[in-house]
């Protein structure tokens, strides 16, 4: 499913929509070029739990972790991580019933990449800021998701499904 947004405005609303219909347990990676707005659209999402968490980028922690009481996210950057590079975190520590993984450049790690339940690519579609956010459903959990947000979001951001 894809959606074209053109304002920050309009990434804070996605982000809303996608935090309204997630099932958890869930792995959602990010990918995209430098600057397309991986961590806006992880910034925007996590400040529907606390309007006032600060969030920063995990690229050289490589990892943050946010708990709430109905969510646990946890937010990876793997830009820094080399192919085939094993053993950088261990992800079976954090993994309860309530977690949220975002992880960007998940496309580093192809394994990973291969397990998780959605692919979220953003792709910059010109110099005035519009982005294309296409949304795929890896998994079982990952295509309900997107037939959530298919059944309940009817708005001029949908280019396609």
């Amino acid at each position: 499913m894809k959606y074209v947004v053109e304002k920050e405005k309009e990434i804070s609303e996605l982000a809303s929509k996608f935090s309204k219909s997630i099932y958890l347990p869930l792995i959602v990676g990010i990918t995209g070029p430098l600057g397309a707005g991986k961590t806006s659209f992880v910034r925007h999402f996590i400040k529907k739990y606390r309007e006032s968490e600060k969030v920063k980028s995990p690229t050289f922690g490589l990892l943050e972790e946010y708990n709430y009481a109905e969510i646990k996210i946890i937010h990876v950057d793997l830009y820094r991580i080399k192919k085939y590079e094993k053993n950088y975190i261990d992800f079976y520590n954090y993994h309860t019933e309530k977690s949220l993984f975002l992880i960007e450049w998940i496309d580093n790690d192809q394994k990973l990449m291969q397990n998780s339940d959605i692919i979220i690519n953003i792709e910059i579609l010109d110099e005035n800021g519009s982005r294309e956010f296409n949304l795929m459903g890896n998994s079982s959990r990952g295509k309900r998701v997107i037939e959530n947000m298919k059944n309940d979001w009817h708005t001029r951001y949908i280019v396609g499904f």
